[in-house]
């Protein structure tokens, strides 16, 4: 259970979260690649997989369904392997991302059968954010089996506009800096991040920031797979 515990907190710290285009790849068919890297030692330490199954209408909209594998640098699979998962997207493009739901289905993937309880916490990230915007925080508390867990995001800020390049293209971002505290009874944890979002795409960059504010680890896209409709976006034309 303490492995358990471990497993869970560091996936939550992994977690990026979550008109017309939503902030998040709508395209079925689309492999999203991804490495993340000490930015010390510059030393690669996982990769994610996002693939994303099916675009699906609603009567709130549209649900897209898709499966995140997550790998540690040696190839091994993180969180019981691929995960099946889904974001709601509203008519006016606004995306909601159950964070609770996501954390209980991470658990159950690599425990099948395991006892888990968490609240639903959306997580909301609207289509027309700006610089200087604050965004709702997220609170999700819970049990795995016994033991109780809580995750909080807070401090939701969109910094800026910027424009960046990553292996798989030149984008520019709306970036959104956000605190994440995760407590359990052997873990705590506390840090901010910032996520370097694309309409149409998602996240292109995720940043790992201690509490003195250094830069710790960095997650960038690497590789779009069947990426027609993102073409505009790969040169900079948003």
């Amino acid at each position: 259970m303490k492995r358990a515990l471990l497993l869970l907190a560091a996936l939550v710290s992994a977690l990026p979260l979550l008109a017309g285009e939503p902030f998040f790849c709508t395209r079925p068919g689309t492999r999203l690649h991804y490495e993340r890297y000490k930015v010390k030692s510059n030393k690669l330490t996982q990769t994610t997989l996002f693939e994303i199954e099916s675009n699906l209408e609603s009567a709130s909209g549209r649900e897209v369904h898709y499966a995140v594998t997550m790998k540690k640098a040696n190839g091994k699979e993180l969180f019981g392997g691929r995960t099946r998962q889904m974001v709601t997207i509203a008519p006016n493009g606004d995306l909601a991302f159950n964070f609770g739901q996501t954390v209980k289905s991470f658990v159950q993937n690599m425990f099948p059968g395991i006892k888990v309880s968490i609240k639903e916490s959306v997580a909301l990230l609207p289509e027309n954010i700006q610089p200087g915007d604050t965004l709702p925080d997220i609170h999700c508390m819970g049990k795995v089996m016994a033991f109780s867990v809580s995750f909080d995001v807070t401090d939701r800020t969109v910094l800026r506009r910027e424009r960046i390049t990553t292996p798989a293209g030149t984008y520019d971002c709306l970036v959104v800096r956000e605190r994440k505290q995760e407590s359990s009874y052997i873990h705590h944890r506390d840090n901010w991040q910032d996520n370097y979002y694309v309409s149409g795409l998602g996240y292109v960059r995720h940043d790992v920031i201690d509490s003195n504010m250094q830069l710790q680890e960095s997650e960038v896209l690497i590789r779009i797979e069947n990426s027609d409709v993102l073409l505009a976006a790969s040169d900079g034309r948003q």
